[in-house]
Order: C-alpha cells, then structure tokens, then sequence
C-alpha cells in the first residue's frame, strides 16, 4: 500500500465509527489498551500475593513470639504446666470428704 491508501484508509475509518477512533494512532488501539490492563491486572495480583505472603509471615511470627514469651512467664511463675485447683485456692484449707 502506498501512503494514499493509508491517509483514504484512515480517513474511512475516522469517519465509519468514532468508537474505533482510537485505533487509528497506536498504542491507544483497543487490543494495546487491552494488553496493557491485562499487564497491569497481573502485576497488581503478584503484588498482593507479596502482601499477603509477608502479612502470612508477620501474623506466624508474632504469634510464635507470643506463645514464646507466655510459656515463659508461666514457667517462671509456675513449674508445673498444669496447675490446677492450686493455683486458685489453696489446698490446705479444703476440707477433704
């Protein structure tokens, strides 16, 4: 084709639909514009899987963190793991039946 029958092409299709009016100057064409909110989609879901991944890590950590430090002020506050009645009330002052 030479450069007359593009601007004739061109012109025809600026004048038969305005809604493919953007197709005429590239990269605005409906398939780059599709592509590129396809790119974009994607890139915004592997940046929430980050997110979400470190938040995963974050929440798995702090909560190891906590039972760390509550086993440990309970073992220091008291031996047994299971204290029981004893820790409540104390046992010689219950009457046995």
């Amino acid at each position: 084709m030479n450069m007359k029958e593009d601007e004739k092409w061109h012109s025809l299709l600026a004048q038969s639909a305005p809604a493919f009016a953007g197709d005429i100057a590239p990269p605005y064409g409906f398939l780059t514009r599709t592509m590129s909110r396809l790119k974009e989609e994607k890139n915004e879901r592997e940046q929430l899987e980050k997110i979400g991944m470190r938040a995963l890590f974050a929440s798995l950590a702090m909560l190891v963190i906590t039972v760390g430090v509550t086993l440990s002020l309970h073992f220091h506050n008291h031996p047994d793991f299971e204290p029981g009645i004893r820790g409540l009330i104390q046992v010689e002052n219950v009457p046995l039946s």
